[in-house]
């Protein structure tokens, strides 16, 4: 879908716009996206995005397979899933400092770290598992590893809700050093960081 501000195409159950980070509004009835207070398709009353995801969410809570959003988190749709332990590699399988693993258990997730891999909602190798996080940004960020000092890199991709190193905000296509133990966070979904 193209956002209503700056007629970029998004993807189309973003909460906010990826390029100029407009919150997206959806009609209650149509369920089309737009601006305003009226829907130009059939008139209906337009909500914004985290209101209109909240309540598709709740009606469909019967199926299992979805997760709950709220105040910037989400949260696993069980509680089954929600106590499954979540169990990193303890060596690597090329070297020493070669395995990356940017995990968060609350969320249940699991990036595990691949030379040159593009982090993102959209685009990269880990877009399947970051579809449902509306505040990374489709692009967001990158990851790399220099085989000659043996050590991984973060860089953000100018993405629109930013990226912070242990709490810290960093600069656009500026790439961080990581270090093992160190916290990582994309948008409002803070990552650990364990090297091995």
């Amino acid at each position: 879908m193209l956002c209503p501000k700056c007629k970029n195409e998004i993807d189309n159950d973003s909460y906010y716009c990826d390029q100029c980070g407009q919150e997206i509004s959806y009609c209650q009835t149509c369920h089309k996206p737009g601006k305003g207070n009226r829907c130009t398709s059939c008139g209906g009353i337009m909500i914004a995005s985290s209101i209109f995801f909240k309540t598709e969410e709740e009606n469909n809570k019967g199926s299992g397979n979805i997760s709950y959003k709220s105040n910037n988190a989400t949260f696993p749709a069980s509680e089954e899933e929600a106590v499954t332990p979540l169990i990193l590699p303890q060596s690597a399988p090329e070297g020493e400092g070669r395995h990356l693993v940017l995990s968060n258990n609350m969320l249940n997730l699991v990036i595990e770290g691949k030379d040159n891999a593009i982090i993102g909602r959209r685009q990269g190798i880990y877009s399947n598992i970051l579809a449902h996080f509306p505040y990374i940004s489709g692009t967001h960020g990158k990851i790399q590893f220099d085989d000659q000092s043996k050590k991984w890199t973060f860089t953000d991709l100018n993405s629109s809700n930013g990226s912070k190193y242990n709490h810290v905000p960093l600069k656009p296509n500026v790439p961080c050093v990581l270090q093992h133990g160190s916290t990582i966070q994309l948008a409002d979904i803070l990552l650990t960081v364990s090297i091995s």
